[in-house]
């Protein structure tokens, strides 16, 4: 039996083995830092997220309120109305002019009117377009998580990787003081 070549051989696959080792060490070192940064993108989406929920049920409760609103202001019509009224009497019985406080207000109403209709129209679109983005930011977070797991997975097949070739290291390293052993042997027998 040549000593020597198997030596040569069992000596080859321990470098080998050594240049795999580290190898997957790097790769683990690697993607354990594209797990932390997926990671943080993950917290980073899960703070926009409820950031992005609490402005949503905010916008959503003002928008509830627009039935409030405009039962308000009916009863500031209804009061103006009722207050030109009474001021249409007054006047009746003394000799001053008589001025309709409903057309003299009208203007200002029906721009109060139009204010609030767009205000509560902005705010419909702006909850429409909070929650797309809601919508959005769950499934970039979905990803992200999904991500972290092909990550992770990644991450176990290296450390296996990792094993088997410490186990292949140890292996020849133990064939190659095997056969340095033998080599001895034949040169001092």
């Amino acid at each position: 039996m040549d000593y020597e070549s198997e030596y040569n051989s069992a000596r080859n696959r321990y470098y080998n083995a050594c240049s795999e080792i580290t190898s997957c060490q790097n790769r683990i070192n690697e993607l354990q830092g594209q797990k932390q940064a997926k990671i943080n993108t993950i917290n980073e989406l899960t703070v926009a997220i409820t950031n992005h929920e609490t402005a949503y049920d905010q916008m959503t409760a003002i928008v509830n309120s627009e039935d409030d609103l405009n039962t308000k202001y009916s009863d500031i019509t209804t009061k103006l109305s009722t207050a030109n009224d009474n001021y249409s009497a007054m006047i009746d019985s003394s000799d001053v002019t008589n001025k309709n406080l409903v057309e003299s207000y009208d203007e200002e109403m029906s721009q109060t009117k139009q204010a609030l209709d767009s205000i509560l129209s902005d705010l419909n679109t702006a909850k429409s377009t909070l929650s797309a983005k809601i919508i959005e930011l769950k499934n970039s977070k979905k990803a992200a998580e999904n991500d972290l797991e092909e990550i992770n997975r990644a991450i176990r097949s290296a450390q296996s990787n990792l094993s088997e070739w410490s186990r292949i290291k140890s292996n020849a390293s133990y064939d190659m003081e095997f056969y340095r052993r033998k080599m001895q042997e034949v040169v001092y027998a």
